[in-house]
């Protein structure tokens, strides 16, 4: 998923221009973080990558991730500066994080990024978390299991929801969940059933079913509230990844974002945890 985020932001920031117009390229700040309500923050920080005409390796990845940035959290009465340290579970290997401040529901937190004399910033406010009402495991003919969970939404309120899986001893982090995303205007009963899928593959000639669980699967599931701006990002960013699997359908759409001067997403989560052995133990945390 890491390294989907820095080749889509490339492509976005690549869409209209020519090959030759990259000489003139310049490297911009992308910012991937998220706070969630009794959780340290945990921010990504790199450049984006210019689309060219070159074949480029993995490996040159590396030369984009922004290692001496100064990163700091403020809650509105203090101000934090994040630790950058290497993390493998991640990709970039490269975190900013601390164990000085923790999320709060309710409250809104600032980001600010400081590189190479530019400065980015951007602001998310965690909702409060919601429990989901039930989580069950489905059989499928072919031998697989869909996950499925029951969502409960106020009418008298307009929230946001999204789900992101990890699988044990299988992932090393969360990912998220595809077309796990949901605008309450969407649902209609009172209690919705949606299906928490696994993270998508956008790899051309892999399995669609890499969404759904296999019999010996443990499954970690995060159930997030976040604000409209958080839910803009990943919104346009779901789209993208969808499209970007059919070559007939050029990737050219801006996602939106709440960083200013830079790309990428600062997001506030609320968040419930929930723990599902295939095909049919459930123990929720």
């Amino acid at each position: 998923m890491k390294k989907l985020i820095i080749i889509l932001l490339a492509l976005i920031t690549a869409a209209g221009c020519s090959f030759p117009d990259m000489y003139d390229y310049e490297p911009q700040i992308v910012v991937e973080g998220w706070i969630e309500d009794g959780g340290y923050p945990v921010v990504i920080v790199t450049s984006t990558v210019p689309v060219t005409g070159d074949y480029r390796y993995w490996d040159e990845m590396q030369d984009h991730i922004i290692r001496w940035a100064k990163v700091t959290v403020s809650d509105g009465e203090r101000d934090v500066v994040l630790t950058g340290k290497m993390d493998n579970d991640y990709f970039p290997p490269y975190v900013y994080t601390t164990s000085r401040l923790k999320g709060e529901s309710g409250k809104t937190y600032t980001l600010t990024v400081e590189y190479s004399k530019r400065t980015v910033t951007a602001r998310t406010t965690i909702p409060e978390s919601k429990p989901l009402e039930w989580v069950k495991v489905q059989p499928s003919s072919d031998g697989e299991f869909s996950i499925r969970a029951g969502l409960r939404d106020d009418p008298d309120s307009k929230d946001y929801y999204k789900f992101f899986t990890k699988r044990m001893h299988k992932d090393s982090i969360y990912t998220s969940s595809f077309l796990g995303l949901i605008d309450d205007s969407v649902i209609k009963d009172e209690v919705a059933e949606v299906i928490v899928r696994g993270a998508f593959s956008p790899e051309f000639g892999s399995s669609a079913s890499k969404i759904y669980y296999s019999s010996e699967d443990c499954v970690l599931i995060r159930f997030c509230t976040l604000d409209y701006d958080s839910f803009c990002y990943w919104e346009d960013f779901e789209d993208i990844l969808a499209l970007s699997r059919n070559p007939l359908f050029p990737v050219s759409k801006k996602i939106r974002s709440n960083v200013s001067s830079g790309y990428g997403y600062w997001a506030g989560y609320g968040s419930t945890y929930y723990k599902v052995s295939i095909p049919d133990s459930l123990a929720v945390h």
